[in-house]
């Protein structure tokens, strides 16, 4: 009981399925929205392809103009080979035609001869009735051919007026699409320099970016570099000063030790001499300094 409970229900739903999927294929509605859909994507699609080959699709297009152009020009091959075969037909029919209408006027002229005997003079009769009835229908028959070579003739000169002009349109798209491969070429080549132009002065925003973060390094570097050698030379600037008054002080005390020592060794004559010399201007250095420099 369950495996056919089961077996209803899955019947069941694939009765349900079949309904649905018939409901859906006939329903106006879905198929005019798969048609829309299918278009727009067949639309999206060739776009695409116009997009990456717009040239091609002209030369393919062209290339089938030309392809039906050789068919046209087959075909009308073909059509003037069946006026022809007509013509020689209608020619064929109107020499029988003529030679049968010859033996029928002279089997009546071996009648009205006479002294024909009346087996003879039946098969005269006969023989001239049926030339007759055979160049009858031979007439017959050229008058309907006669009548479809005309049609034909005429026909075939209004395609020969159609092949000029579809032959004239194809030359025409065909310089057209020259003249648009050409454009397209030059176009190509100056959008390129237009891009180059363009990458110059808009440049690449990674690019850019590591242009602006590169010349931030520099400068910040650049300052780095320059704050040490003012700090440096901020700081040798007060090296120097305190070493040119260390050594000053180192001089004046020298001289001060010496003049001292001067004192003590000469005697006083040549102390006072040297008291007197010592009161000269302040701005006149003594020789011992020189010497200690």
């Amino acid at each position: 009981m369950i495996a056919a409970a089961t077996d209803t229900l899955h019947l069941a739903i694939l009765i349900g399925a079949i309904l649905l999927l018939i409901f859906i294929v006939t329903d106006k509605r879905v198929l005019t929205l798969g048609k829309l859909i299918f278009q727009s994507v067949m639309r999206y699609l060739t776009g695409l392809f116009i997009e990456l080959d717009p040239i091609g699709i002209l030369k393919n297009y062209i290339a089938e103009m030309k392809k039906n152009l050789a068919i046209m020009d087959e075909q009308l091959g073909n059509l003037n080979g069946s006026i022809r075969t007509l013509q020689n037909q209608i020619d064929t029919n109107q020499k029988e035609a003529e030679h049968s209408m010859a033996l029928a006027n002279q089997a009546d002229k071996k009648m009205s001869a006479g002294g024909l005997t009346s087996l003879d003079q039946q098969q005269y009769m006969s023989a001239k009735v049926t030339n007759q009835r055979h160049a009858a229908s031979l007439i017959n028959i050229n008058k309907s051919l006669t009548d479809l070579r005309d049609k034909l003739k005429i026909l075939y000169d209004q395609l020969i007026r159609w092949r000029a002009t579809a032959e004239f349109q194809v030359t025409d798209k065909e310089n057209r699409v020259s003249e648009e491969e050409m454009r397209r070429k030059a176009l190509k080549k100056a959008y390129s320099v237009f891009q180059a132009a363009k990458k110059i002065f808009r440049g690449d925003p990674v690019a850019n970016q590591i242009y602006d973060q590169t010349l931030e390094y520099l400068a910040d570097d650049a300052g780095q570099m320059l704050g040490e050698m003012e700090d440096f030379n901020r700081l040798a600037n007060k090296l120097m000063t305190n070493m040119d008054l260390e050594t000053g002080a180192i001089n004046d005390e020298a001289v001060k030790q010496l003049t001292e020592f001067q004192q003590k060794l000469l005697p006083a004559s040549v102390a006072a001499v040297s008291d007197q010399t010592s009161a000269a201007p302040a701005n006149k250095k003594d020789d011992y300094s020189d010497l200690i420099k």
